[in-house]
């Protein structure tokens, strides 16, 4: 079992999330598993963050969001990334920042949509994995 500081937590995109993980030696769980112990345990999480084509984030998503904020999230790094959704989701995906900010997160890195044509998986991970 991988270490798990560091949990990768993804819907539909589960090759990115395996692909970060192996990047960051961190363990992938599916937004439909996450629960407090997993927040808890972990140092840091990574959130490859889906929304819908209205700009609100997946049935699953806004259930793990609720999930995470009822942990203390004092001293926990984020690092997001939109993974699913058009670009103009991120708006909403400052909102999701702002609100983990408010339990005490500590937010990482920008936060990019992985659908932009600029945005390299592996440079994204080494300017967040310091901040891990």
């Amino acid at each position: 079992m991988k270490h798990e500081s560091i949990i990768v937590v993804y819907d539909s995109c589960q090759a990115i999330a395996e692909e970060i993980a192996d990047l960051l030696g961190a363990e992938t769980i599916s937004v439909q598993s996450v629960n407090n112990r997993h927040v808890e345990n972990s140092q840091s999480l990574v959130l490859a963050v889906e929304y819908q084509t209205d700009g609100h984030l997946t049935p699953h998503w806004q259930y793990a969001f609720q999930t995470i904020c009822r942990t203390d999230l004092t001293g926990k790094s984020f690092a997001i990334f939109v993974a699913l959704g058009n670009l103009q989701d991120q708006d909403a995906g400052k909102e999701l920042c702002e609100e983990l900010r408010k339990d005490g997160a500590h937010i990482v890195g920008d936060l990019p949509n992985a659908a932009s044509p600029s945005w390299k998986l592996d440079d994204w991970v080494c300017s967040i994995s310091p901040n891990l």
